[in-house]
């Protein structure tokens, strides 16, 4: 019969056939054909060809099927549907298409589909909508092109879906929904878009949809492409470079309407602005993970909200005058509460709330004071603060006292060490190197005491571009690098002191100065490792305003890894400083080394190791705390901890020189004869000067017993190459050996300037 009009219902061979009433339903799936059965029965109303492997369809091939609803070609390999495919198909309702390897939409196939309702185009290759697609298509209701390849849309894509109530696009490659996108289809609810890395959204594109009820922009994280989209038309003011999703500005008189979605669910995505325009009626927003969206909103830009989650606490402080009326839990449950849980009067307010006359309104303002109608999340705090960086005036002047301290007197201390004529001795070396460490927590105190000068009172404004900005991760970065070369030198100032002593028993000189600053440079790569982690992920400068990467509420697990990991290397510091210090005492309690050492540098390293060690257990214990919940400490403490005690060495490492050391009173008094002199006095005197200076220094350093020892044994003989010229004092102040005539030839070694007393006696 070939199919004929007149011909008797029949089944094609292989296919199963049900017979309802004078119509069939065919299911010829899963059976390997390559080609649309030819003896179908014209009466046929379903016709399930699923799962073959048909590529591509006859024209006119299904013509004589007038009564056909329901078509399924999918999971086959149709890559052509040719025009006159569908040709007949008055009664077709439900087009299944999906899973093929279609690239693009076949649109005069599909024009002789007049009473289609619902058609699924999803998971083939179609890569672009063009104009007019869908034009004869005004009974579809529900159109599916998701997972697809599309990059494009037509600016007049979906003219004629006038009935269109469902559209799917997500998990596709759109970039840009264009002007006026959907102003030819007013009865559609549900829009899906998420799965897309869009860019640019026209500010008319959902315009005059008054039925729209769900509009799903959710992007996942990583879809985005690696490559800089190209730029928006310059005709579209609120276009971006980049893989930023822009909404354009909108106008007053062009805003969306009133009817807009009362819920808007935008998490995820990469909003860099947001329209407010027409967004008066939202009464529940999500805006969770837009890190690039930090504008803040006012009381006037939501009036109707009732929850939102917004990037930053600081976009929250428009909500509430301090952190009790936040919170913390998020609220979008809050939704499916039943009326008889909640308050009749709050209801009555949100049924009725034209009929509230000036006495409700002020009480319905009063009660909203201790509850709030907004509840909005994340809630700020000490570490999300909305009017101070530094919520105390005890801790904003201790911190401008840390900054003019630090920067001041490790400048004084780096000057006497490294400007000074006298001798540079590996510990004197290390001390100076120290300062310079401390110096440099001084810079980065100093910027957040600038940032919370400048941002006094209105701080929530500015919070959330501080946190992302540049300048909060180069003031983490110096902060971190700062107190690392603190600790990390101070070791090997330990351990320098300590090799000393042991190198000059066994082979009778001390480790050179040019070891000592390699072992140093060491120290400082060390540290700019440990400074460079957070800015690749490990650890996060931008937890708080703080720019610290230390533990904080509500911290994320890398950056409490990271800082275990950083407290865990300071003790393990901390513990070799003690452990070679005591090592160091012992042997100095012998006497036997007394007459080498400088006492008095000596004596600052040890002063330094309390000092550092006392005050990093609070640092330690904060840290210790928060990993293991062993004890409650409030925010309010860890944030006057990482404030004032965290960087308070800088501030009396420097001290303890300039008051309690006398290298500083020598330097500085060859410093400032050096500045009189200008030059104008011979090398002799000023040798003079500080062999003076470095004698005056050894009378408090060497014992009685050792110039008693001397008398006995009488002058030690000089060794050969060092007579004549070099007198050494017998221990200066710092080890050296100052010159008393111009004939004493800079390379050479004093070392009676390095043995022990008893050495150079029995030499």
């Amino acid at each position: 019969t070939n199919g004929a009009p007149g011909a008797a219902p029949s089944c094609p061979p292989q296919c199963h056939c049900e017979q309802d009433g004078i119509v069939l339903s065919v299911d010829c799936s899963e059976l390997g054909l390559s080609e649309v059965p030819s003896n179908l029965s014209p009466l046929t109303a379903y016709l399930d060809l699923s799962m073959n492997n048909i590529s591509w369809l006859q024209p006119r091939s299904l013509r004589h099927l007038r009564f056909l609803e329901e078509l399924r070609l999918d999971a086959n390999l149709i890559s052509v549907v040719p025009d006159q495919s569908f040709e007949g198909l008055l009664s077709l309702r439900h087009l299944w298409l999906d899973d093929n390897a279609l690239t693009e939409i076949p649109v005069r196939a599909l024009n002789h589909l007049p009473a289609l309702q619902a058609m699924t185009l999803a998971l083939n290759h179609i890569w672009h909508i063009p104009d007019f697609a869908f034009q004869n298509l005004s009974s579809l209701v529900v159109l599916h092109l998701h997972n697809n390849r599309i990059q494009s849309l037509g600016a007049n894509g979906f003219d004629g879906l006038h009935s269109l109530e469902t559209l799917g696009f997500h998990n596709n490659n759109i970039k840009a929904i264009p002007e006026n996108a959907f102003v030819g289809n007013p009865l559609l609810q549900t829009i899906h878009f998420y799965d897309n890395p869009i860019q640019f959204v026209g500010q008319s594109a959902f315009q005059y949809l008054p039925k729209l009820h769900t509009l799903n922009l959710f992007i996942s994280r990583g879809f985005w492409p690696h490559t800089a989209p190209s730029p928006a038309p310059a005709s579209h003011p609120g276009s971006s470079r980049g893989s930023a999703l822009c909404l354009a500005q909108q106008s007053p008189d062009h805003g969306l309407p009133l009817c807009f979605p009362l819920t808007r669910d935008l998490t995820n995505n990469q909003l860099v602005t947001l329209p407010l325009d027409g967004l008066a009626g939202l009464t529940h927003l999500k805006l969770q993970g837009n890190l690039a969206l930090s504008e803040p909103f006012t009381k006037e830009s939501f009036p109707k909200m009732r929850v939102l989650e917004v990037p930053y606490a600081y976009q929250c402080c428009a909500y509430g005058s301090c952190s009790s009326f936040f919170r913390v839990s998020s609220q979008w449950e809050a939704e499916d509460m039943s009326p008889e849980e909640e308050d009749p009067h709050k209801r009555t307010l949100e049924l009725f709330p034209d009929d509230l006359d000036a006495d409700d309104l002020q009480l319905d303002l009063e009660e909203s004071k201790l509850h709030p109608t907004v509840q909005c999340t994340p809630s700020p705090g000490p570490f999300k603060p909305c009017d101070h960086l530094f919520e105390s005036w005890i801790i904003r002047l201790g911190v401008w006292l840390i900054v003019v301290v630090s920067v001041l007197c490790n400048g004084l201390v780096i000057l006497a060490v490294f400007a000074s004529p006298s001798y540079l001795s590996p510990v004197k070396f290390l001390v100076g190197s120290i300062a310079g460490a401390n110096m440099l927590t001084g810079i980065s105190c100093s910027m957040l005491a600038l940032v919370d000068t400048l941002t006094y009172g209105h701080f929530a404004r500015f919070g959330a571009r501080w946190e992302t900005g540049a300048g909060c991760r180069v003031t983490g970065f110096l902060s971190v690098l700062a107190s690392q070369a603190a600790i990390f030198l101070l070791t090997l100032a330990a351990v320098q002191c300590s090799l000393s002593v042991s190198c000059v028993r066994g082979y009778g000189k001390s480790p050179s100065l040019g070891k000592v600053k390699v072992a140093a440079c060491c120290c400082l790569l060390l540290s700019s490792v440990a400074a460079v982690l957070p800015l690749f992920s490990v650890g996060e400068y931008g937890a708080s305003p703080l720019c610290l990467p230390y533990p904080i509420p509500e911290g994320k697990p890398a950056t409490l890894a990271f800082t275990v990991g950083l407290v865990m290397t300071n003790m393990l510091c901390f513990l070799t400083i003690t452990g070679t210090y005591i090592r160091l005492y012992c042997h100095l309690l012998k006497g036997e080394f007394s007459a080498v050492w400088d006492c008095a540098m000596v004596k600052h390293v040890a002063w330094l190791i309390f000092t550092n060690c006392l005050l990093y257990c609070p640092v330690a214990f904060l840290t210790f705390s928060s990993t293991l919940n062993l004890f409650l400490i409030t925010p309010e403490v860890i944030k006057s901890v990482l404030l004032v005690v965290l960087p308070l060495p800088a501030c009396l490492n420097p001290l303890l020189y300039l008051l309690f050391n006398p290298h500083f009173r020598d330097d500085f008094r060859l410093l400032r004869q050096k500045g009189q002199d200008k030059g104008s006095f011979p090398q002799a005197c000023r040798a003079d000067d500080m062999e003076k200076s470095s004698y005056d220094s050894t009378q408090a350093l060497v014992n009685f017993s050792d110039i008693d020892h001397i008398t006995r044994q009488g002058p030690a003989p000089v060794p050969r190459g060092q007579r004549g010229d070099t007198n050494c004092s017998l221990e200066s102040t710092s080890p050296t050996c100052l010159p008393s005539s111009p004939s004493h030839l800079p390379g050479q070694q004093a070392p009676l300037c390095q043995l022990p007393l008893a050495q150079q006696s029995s030499d």
